[in-house]
């Protein structure tokens, strides 16, 4: 019995030794192939690095000289353009003094001969108007139209004191009246409602109270 188990343990250690020394067999034969493969990848990169560097192909680079030279032709000496005359600057100055605005200028009223004898009146139409003052215009300047008027056929009595026209008593109220009473009569001879810008035509009665503009 004690033979067999010696039998059996040196059978054991055979077949360890063995499968041991199989597999540094292996091991060793893998290190020489690695090491041979690495030897031959440095040679080729070394031969690799020592090849000359191929030449560029004769297409890429063209010739030096594929048109002859042009001949040589003698510069002129460079002149300098004349310089054209400047235009005179011009700075406009502002004015010295602002002008002040004028006053209008009222032109005396067309001087047409009063008629003889003036129209009977009549029922005013629809479309009758009247010559009446301005209001805008100063009153030196109405004065100055109505003393013509007055002078030049107007009835002006109805404006004095105690005259049926006095009352309002204003420079515009009178001059109304005697623009009016003036041009009536002088219209059917070409006068008009002007008085040298003073006077305008209305289109609505201006009679009031016992004051009546007349209307031909």
């Amino acid at each position: 019995m004690e033979t067999t188990n010696v039998c059996w343990r040196l059978f054991v250690l055979v077949a360890y030794i063995s499968t041991f020394f199989t597999t540094l067999t292996d091991a060793s034969i893998q290190l020489l192939n690695f090491e041979t493969i690495h030897k031959r990848d440095q040679s080729y990169s070394l031969i690799t690095s020592l090849s000359p560097t191929p030449l560029p192909s004769p297409d890429i680079f063209p010739p030096f000289w594929i048109n002859p030279p042009l001949p040589y032709t003698p510069q002129l000496p460079f002149q300098s353009p004349s310089p054209s005359p400047n235009p005179p600057e011009y700075a406009p100055t502002p004015p010295t003094s602002i002008p002040t605005p004028r006053p209008p200028i009222y032109q005396p009223p067309v001087v047409y001969p009063p008629p003889s004898v003036p129209p009977p009146p009549h029922k005013r139409p629809q479309n009758a108007v009247w010559c009446v003052a301005k209001p805008t215009v100063p009153d030196p300047i109405i004065q100055e139209a109505m003393d013509y008027a007055c002078g030049s056929g107007a009835d002006c009595k109805s404006i004095e004191p105690n005259g049926p026209c006095y009352q309002p008593n204003t420079m515009f109220a009178h001059a109304s009246f005697a623009f009016n009473s003036y041009w009536q009569n002088a219209k059917v001879g070409g006068g008009t409602c002007d008085f040298g810008g003073t006077a305008m035509l209305v289109n609505v009665d201006p009679s009031f109270d016992d004051c009546h503009f007349i209307y031909y």
